[in-house]
């Protein structure tokens, strides 16, 4: 176990709650959503990710419903998204931006929790990719669409992993922990980016199988025939009776034609 204890600053979750707030709160109003709608979607995409973690960790409780502070900035990003979305949508680059944001912030708190706790790094930075995404994750399964995190596309849930994996490796490193967090958010949002701008992308399923089995298959052929059918089989023995009668038939010294020829052969010369 890693004996490694972390304090994570108020103004951090807040900043991460706030963040993922305001995306989620963009995705209900695009999708004509009341108020109502709004602040759930907001309050499920800010905070969700850290009740997953605060959930499998068991160490904490609840964190979001012992400070209430963040469901209010989660809410308030709702009411400040639904009156003003025009706005939100001329600043959908700072939008995005936010969103990265918060996938690198909750990287870092939920890698500090998870360390604090005393796991180790592997399953740190497992952890604190669960909570990154996990937002999203319930924002999309309650607006019914299928999960961005899981489509082929550019990097999000990647670039979450890769980061609270370096964020958890620096702090393990106590001379390399006061740039931790700032490598991570480096690193998530370097990521992101770059997956947008250079084609980053991961790629759906490709079934191999044919390839792999035309040449097992080929071997195969050669090397085991394939069992043959009961009228297969009899036509089979019936050739190799009729065989052996033809050449039991020669040895009496019998004229026996060839297969499939017809008449008799004439003497050379005439009789």
């Amino acid at each position: 176990m890693l004996e490694v204890v972390l304090t994570i600053p108020f103004w951090l979750e807040l900043a991460a709650s706030l963040t993922g707030g305001i995306s989620g709160a963009m995705s209900a109003v695009r999708a004509r959503y009341d108020l109502f709608g709004v602040c759930c979607i907001a309050i499920v995409t800010g905070l969700a990710g850290g009740i997953i973690r605060d959930i499998l960790l068991q160490n904490y409780g609840i964190y979001a419903f012992q400070k209430p502070s963040l469901i209010v900035a989660c809410v308030v990003a709702g009411i400040i998204v639904f009156y003003f979305s025009r706005l939100t949508t001329y600043l959908d680059p700072v939008v995005n931006l936010l969103d990265n944001l918060s996938v690198a912030l909750w990287a870092i708190i939920s890698v500090g929790k998870s360390m604090s706790a005393g796991m180790d790094i592997i399953p740190a930075a497992i952890l604190g990719t669960i909570t990154a995404v996990g937002g999203g994750i319930c924002r999309d399964v309650c607006m019914n669409r299928e999960p961005i995190s899981f489509q082929a596309g550019a990097l999000y849930g990647t670039a979450a992993f890769i980061g609270a994996l370096v964020y958890a490796l620096m702090n393990q490193n106590h001379v390399l922990a006061d740039y931790a967090p700032l490598a991570c958010v480096v690193l998530v949002l370097g990521i992101r980016y770059g997956s947008l701008l250079f084609g980053w992308h991961t790629k759906p399923p490709r079934d191999y199988t044919d390839v792999i089995a035309r040449p097992a298959k080929a071997v195969a052929s050669k090397v085991v025939r394939a069992p043959k059918g009961k009228v297969a089989r009899d036509k089979e023995r019936s050739r190799q009776a009729e065989r052996l009668h033809r050449l039991w038939l020669r040895m009496n010294g019998e004229y026996v034609p060839m297969p499939g020829q017809t008449g008799k052969l004439e003497p050379v010369g005439g009789a």
